[in-house]
């Protein structure tokens, strides 16, 4: 069955429909990484080491952990079955520590949440989110993670993102966070007559990284209710806009006032969560009931900014419908020529 082939008419209710009074505080989503945990890192990444095997293949068994684990167990059951947000302080990151140990050890960390997946068309697993250079989304070729500018609220493809704050920027790069099972619920109470929109979903410009033959462009729904859940994929706004105008997608006035709708609600003061993301914090979102936001940020001749992104699926976590959660395995990747 479709997504768009079934529509929940009744509002949904538990930890996921939350709004902003519910978390006043950073500390009620941070849980720390403390010495002991960081101990446990250390001797899993020597563990791995000796392995021998290249990062992409390393798996939970290659990176065991003891009491961490038992904490992750908790972290993903917050992540699916609870409010969709977590982030973990204090990570490992200091100048002392080479650069692919950081990766390793955040890499391994995370292979006890889920299964990474191909984030872009050049097949990579772990993505550097900062400022490339190569200007905004009014570049056709340019993907969020690639800009300093503002982004809207949307979801990334995979169940699970993760972003592990190497260094901050002077100015700018606060996080929001919002329940799109509270903003499914404001649509249900003052705009039902759009919901069918969001089920049957909009086109999407594939930024150049289609394979082979591929349409330069998908359709996504932002809804689905399948077997008794809601989930949400609501991808970058600027992406519906250059489908339009680079392909002749066709987008109606009521198309935009359902993504003006959805974003309005998403930016209520009242619903959405401000954070700041700090050098050795990881912030995990559940794309199926958060969206997300990012204000631009500002870098310095004495910092940049950068993050390190993967992109998670839980294990054993049920598969989507079909024509929702588009890339959720991964994006296709380019063979070399």
């Amino acid at each position: 069955m479709s997504s768009s082939d079934v529509i929940r008419t009744e509002p949904i209710t538990g930890p996921a429909a939350w709004v902003s009074g519910d978390y006043v505080d950073p500390g009620q989503w941070t849980i720390a990484i403390t010495a002991a945990d960081t101990a446990e890192l250390f001797t899993a990444l020597r563990f791995a080491r000796e392995g021998g095997k290249e990062l992409a293949d390393i798996t939970r068994a290659d990176f065991p952990l003891g009491a961490l684990a038992d904490k992750l167990d908790g972290v993903v059951r917050e992540l699916v079955s609870g409010r969709g947000f977590v982030v973990l302080s204090g990570f490992p990151i200091s100048d002392d520590i080479p650069r692919a140990d950081i990766e390793l050890m955040y890499w391994g960390l995370c292979a006890h949440l889920g299964i990474a997946v191909t984030q872009n068309a050049l097949g990579e697993i772990i993505v550097p989110v900062k400022n490339y250079g190569n200007g905004g989304l009014l570049n056709a070729s340019t993907r969020g993670y690639q800009t300093n500018e503002s982004l809207p609220f949307h979801t990334d493809s995979s169940d699970i993102v993760g972003l592990l704050c190497l260094r901050n920027s002077g100015q700018g790069g606060i996080s929001s966070l919002t329940s799109s099972v509270t903003i499914y619920n404001e649509l249900l109470r003052h705009h039902r007559e759009l919901l069918g929109l969001y089920y049957a979903g909009f086109y999407y410009d594939r930024r150049d990284e289609q394979i082979g033959d591929e349409p330069p462009y998908y359709r996504n729904s932002v809804y689905a209710w399948h077997d008794g859940r809601l989930t949400c994929r609501y991808y970058l706004r600027q992406f519906v806009e250059s489908a339009h105008e680079r392909f002749d997608i066709a987008l109606s006035p009521v198309e935009r006032l359902a993504l003006d709708t959805f974003e309005a609600i998403a930016n209520r003061a009242d619903l959405k969560v401000n954070m700041a993301i700090r050098p050795g914090d990881i912030q995990l979102l559940n794309n199926n009931v958060i969206v997300h936001a990012r204000t631009a940020f500002v870098d310095t001749d004495e910092i940049a900014r950068e993050l390190l992104r993967l992109w998670l699926n839980p294990f054993d976590a049920p598969r989507p419908p079909e024509g929702h959660a588009a890339f959720r395995e991964g994006m296709p990747v380019k063979q070399p020529l």
